[in-house]
């Protein structure tokens, strides 16, 4: 697995023009299952989220299509994981 952490670098409204973009991206690859979880840092400085991928440069592949990599809003950081455990919920997928 892949954590992505995004850290913004732009000014939030920049950030929120391009909100409904980021989710519509966000929506598509939980639909493909290759998004597990996604959500704001408390601190509002960014943002993770958790990729089903052996493989940073398929994360980084799948990034390169949202909006806010497109526009440079943000820098992304990319952790890889061996997820020895899963949820059983996770598993069932």
């Amino acid at each position: 697995m892949i954590i992505v952490t995004l850290t913004f670098k732009k000014t939030m409204p920049e950030i929120y023009a391009k909100l409904d973009e980021h989710n519509i991206f966000l929506d598509n690859f939980f639909a493909k299952n290759k998004f597990l979880a996604s959500g704001l840092l408390e601190d509002k400085s960014g943002g993770i989220i958790l990729v089903m991928s052996d493989s940073i440069e398929e994360a980084q592949s799948i990034m390169q299509k949202d909006p806010f990599y497109i526009h440079d809003l943000v820098d992304f950081e990319y952790t890889f994981f061996a997820a020895t455990k899963l949820s059983s919920s996770l598993s069932q997928k």
